[in-house]
């Protein structure tokens, strides 16, 4: 159906222009169909199709249509990959780089946070809503859920959670919800579960042409068709990968991926096939793509080499980097074949005409022995055939013998396998501590009530209603556990969330986790107190040994190193650890070591070398521990734990340490060039800046720019880092102030919060006096007034606690306070009584080396702008007690939003 003649509830001229301004002229078979049945009216639907069938359109439909009557909306994504690219689509359709813009765009992925916290349009991973959901900062009263890739709740590892959120988004009353899900054998669960129409679909735009070749034959059976036929186009031999593919590329049948087991398979069958390839302009072009936008990696030459001849490997042993320029020459048609893990499968659907399946029986690992499973065939295969870029796709698969061909051929019939819950399978405890963290329960009575809107009661109760007796007992005795464990109260009939319980639940943590950890932090807390660094490997081994990667269900796995040797225990076995030292587990070691030499900043061939841990495999490991630290940094910000800020404010530097890979004075820089994409710039190139002494964005300006060319090896990428610095403000708008403007126009004090957030130098502190005046507990005395030299700011007084403030604001580039400025006001303060507490307030934020120092002294706070502005609405708001506010200010170290009382500005009231 052409969009010109597009019909329906909700559809009107406006919607069909504004199709047309994304550049789509047409609707497939299913978006007709979700279209036909209210996708852009506000009705909730399950849509149930073919992978490349179509369906994200209509889930930004149903986005664009809510926005544009005013309605919130939430879009769920399965990957932090997806959810990166659906924000930058986002922001550029709906945003401020829009040419309409009609709405905030937010994203968060846990990793990354981009603007407002209350944005009218807010792109998660499943994980990041369900937390964000506990804290409150996701509303979904009222407002449109659109879950892409929704057959994930049948996932073993990411079900539960999946399943909890959604059953708490239904329960709090959302106005549509929209999912998005492959092809399954019962949609209508789903549908009848969320109480939505379900709209299905079998049909395929780009048709998709299954074909198995075995014994000289090639049998074709088309998507969604039983029966096939024997076709020309087989190859006798196809246990050689390289004729196979060369024949495809003779029948036109290009670009071509082939899924290969594992990574050295991948890289083996790239440079085999390569060999007897030419080079050529455009694969020339790539090559230096790589050159300069990637660093290199033990997988670099081999790369390049490939790439110059239009051949890619796309593995986990990529960099980040790597991976950017591979796809992006996918998504661009500039390579002819590239040979992949599953891993590729997991994310963004790039344009492959065909795919080929070298093996369909895994060797390898735990699956060493079993068969390609239905539902990754399928999920692997539909990415065959791009709409709009090819007519028809092709699927190959190639059975080494009769077993395999058994398989094959049910692989290609039209049925699907059943979507079932898995709420149950995972931790009960878990999802249970979520329902009372979130208020959707509070007793054992309501927890019931609970689950009879989960997709597992609805599901059981139709199949085999005696599990839920089974379910009722396993509840009661997680709640005991839970109870017992001190992350809820049990009174009478009544189920409160404790402090610890509610940053539990809101860390994602497992509960037998964060149990662990709450014991080793009151062990070890004055120890980390006095000598934090002493125990940084040790704290990086503890977040490997917990339940998160070890229990028999563990939410984390850990990649296999090549070799188990015991080196690393021994390495072990000279640190401080806060937990017990497993002499058996080989594994362990070998990854816990891995990360400790990452977060020191150590090259990844180093680190494989070293502790046999895949290069690849680091990056994602790391960001699994960096959450798990997170996790840590959560809970020890519980008062009953009593963890001194400066504790927090370490193990929070120490996440952010291992999710990039490199020490604390690298942190700001490498924010910075990923944040502007400067080519080619990461680690390595920070830790090289680092070892000639240029250590801050400070010293980068500093710095000739011909010294900056020599180290980085490459003007571009020089003066990329220059423009990138140069134009820093902060590390991003502040993602509070929308809600900061909201609060002061309901408390009738907006033009002071405007003025706070304008004003530069001695106007900012003016500012800030004047809208501590506001409330009139306290005294606010203007030190610096003009006649007084080289003293602090401001003088807060509120019985006997009394508070140094000094001001400061960044005009130069880059935007960032410095060591220098922050520790400014103990100098000034020298003739002060030393009772008196030195705090720095700095606008727009602090750098790395900054909070650092703060981190590990006693003697200053320090405090960013906008958790500055949230503490005093809280107090104008009259939901912290202004005693309470002194205190926390007055807390050494980093000022930290997770350790203020009082209510949120962005939960609204």
């Amino acid at each position: 159906m052409k969009i010109s003649d597009l019909e329906g509830p909700g559809v009107d001229a406006s919607l069909r222009q504004r199709l047309q301004s994304w550049g789509i002229d047409s609707l497939t078979d299913v978006q007709q169909l979700a279209i036909a049945a209210g996708a852009a009216a506000g009705r909730s639907l399950v849509v149930s199709a073919p992978t490349s069938s179509g369906k994200t359109l209509v889930g930004e439909i149903a986005v664009l249509c809510a926005l544009r009557s005013g309605v919130r909306a939430i879009y769920l994504v399965s990957h932090k990959a997806l959810a990166d690219q659906k924000y930058l689509d986002f922001a550029a359709r709906f945003g401020e780089a829009a040419s309409e813009p009609i709405a905030s765009v937010g994203l968060n992925t846990g990793d990354r946070a981009e603007g407002y916290v209350d944005a009218q349009l807010m792109v998660a991973t499943y994980e990041k809503a369900l937390g964000l959901f506990l804290s409150g900062q996701l509303r979904p009263n009222n407002a449109l859920v659109v879950a892409d890739e929704l057959q994930i709740l049948s996932e073993p590892g990411r079900g539960p959670d999946i399943e909890a959120l959604c059953s708490g988004l239904r329960q709090r009353g959302i106005k549509q919800f929209v999912a998005l899900t492959a092809t399954v054998e019962n949609p209508e669960d789903i549908a009848g579960w969320m109480n939505c129409e379900l709209v299905r679909s079998a049909h395929r735009d780009v048709p998709l042409y299954q074909e198995i070749w075995y014994g000289g034959r090639a049998h074709r059976t088309k998507f969604g068709d039983d029966d096939g036929q024997d076709v020309l186009g087989g190859v006798a031999r196809t246990n050689d990968i390289n004729i196979v593919v060369d024949h495809l590329l003779q029948l036109g049948r290009g670009p071509i991926l082939v899924f290969t087991e594992s990574r050295r398979e991948a890289q083996d069958f790239a440079t085999t096939f390569g060999r007897n390839r030419p080079r050529v302009g455009v694969g020339i072009a790539l090559a230096q793509q790589l050159d300069l936008f990637s660093e290199p990696t033990e997988a670099s030459d081999q790369l390049r080499e490939n790439a110059e001849r239009r051949i890619a490997f796309h593995t986990a042993d990529l960099s980040p980097q790597e991976r950017q320029v591979i796809e992006g020459g996918f998504l661009d048609g500039k390579f002819e074949v590239c040979f992949a893990t599953s891993t590729l499968a997991a994310g963004v659907n790039f344009p492959f005409r065909t795919i080929v399946f070298s093996k369909l029986t895994y060797r390898f690992g735990d699956r060493a022995g079993s068969h390609i499973v239905r539902s990754d065939y399928r999920n692997m295969s539909g990415r065959a055939g791009r709409l709009g870029m090819h007519q028809d796709g092709f699927a190959v698969l190639l059975p080494q013998n009769g077993v395999e061909l058994t398989h094959a051929n049910m692989l290609v019939q039209s049925s699907n396998d059943r979507l079932n819950s898995q709420l149950v399978n995972l931790s009960l405890r878990k999802s249970i501590l979520t329902l009372i963290a979130s208020g959707l329960a509070s007793s054992f009575a309501e927890v019931m009530k609970f689950f009879e809107n989960t997709l597992y009661w609805y599901q059981t109760l139709n199949r085999n209603p005696a599990k839920l007796t089974t379910l009722t007992i396993e509840s009661r005795a997680a709640i005991d556990w839970l109870n017992a464990n001190a992350l809820i109260r049990e009174q009478v009939e009544a189920l409160f969330i404790t402090p610890l319980g509610s940053a539990a639940a809101m860390s994602g943590l497992l509960p037998a986790t964060a149990v662990q950890f709450a014991a080793m932090l009151r062990v070890i807390g004055p120890k980390l107190a006095l000598n934090f660094e002493e125990w940084i490997p040790g704290l990086i081994y503890a977040a490997c040994a917990s339940d998160e990667f070890r229990a028999e269900r563990p939410s984390r796995f850990f990649p296999f190193p090549s070799k188990n040797t015991y080196e690393s225990i021994t390495f072990w076995g000279t640190k401080s650890l806060p937990v017990t030292l497993d002499r058996n587990d080989l594994k362990l070691a070998h990854c816990a070591h891995a990360i400790t030499l990452y977060a020191d900043g150590l090259a990844d061939r180093k680190i494989s070398y070293i502790t046999h841990v895949p290069a690849g495999m680091i990056h994602r490991l790391a960001l699994d521990v960096a959450w798990v630290l997170d996790g840590l940094h959560k809970l020890s910000t519980t008062p009953e734990l009593a963890c001194p800020q400066s504790v927090s404010n370490q193990i929070a530097m120490l996440a952010r340490r291992v999710r990039w890979g490199a020490p604390t004075e690298a942190l700001d820089v490498l924010r910075v060039a990923e944040r502007h994409g400067v080519p080619g710039f990461g680690r390595q190139r920070a830790m090289g800046l680092i070892a000639q002494g240029i250590e801050t964005l400070h010293d980068i300006l500093e710095t000739a720019k011909d010294k900056l060319v020599q180290l980085l090896r490459s003007e571009p990428r020089a003066q990329a880092l220059i423009d990138a610095v140069s134009s820093t403000v902060g590390l991003g708008v502040s993602r509070l102030s929308a809600a900061h403007q909201k609060t002061g126009q309901e408390l009738g004090i907006q033009h002071h919060i405007k003025a706070c957030d304008d004003a530069l130098g001695t106007l900012y502190e003016e500012a800030i006096a004047a809208l501590m005046k506001v409330e009139a507990a306290w005294v606010v005395t203007l030190l610096d007034d003009g006649t007084r030299p080289n003293v602090p700011d401001l003088l807060i007084e509120l019985g006997s606690q009394k508070i140094l403030l000094e001001c400061k604001t960044c005009t130069k580039s880059p935007a960032l306070i410095k060591k220098e400025e922050a520790w400014a006001v103990v100098q000034k303060a020298a003739d002060f009584d030393p009772l008196m507490r030195r705090v720095t307030l700095g606008k727009p934020m602090f750098d790395e080396t900054s909070k650092k120092k703060a981190a590990a002294s006693r003697d200053i706070t320090l405090v960013e702008h906008s958790v500055f502005m949230e503490g005093l609405l809280r107090v104008h708001g009259g939901t912290l007690p202004v005693a309470d506010f002194m205190t926390w200010l007055s807390n050494p170290g980093v000022a930290e939003l997770e350790r203020l009382g009082g209510s949120p500005t962005y939960l609204g009231k």
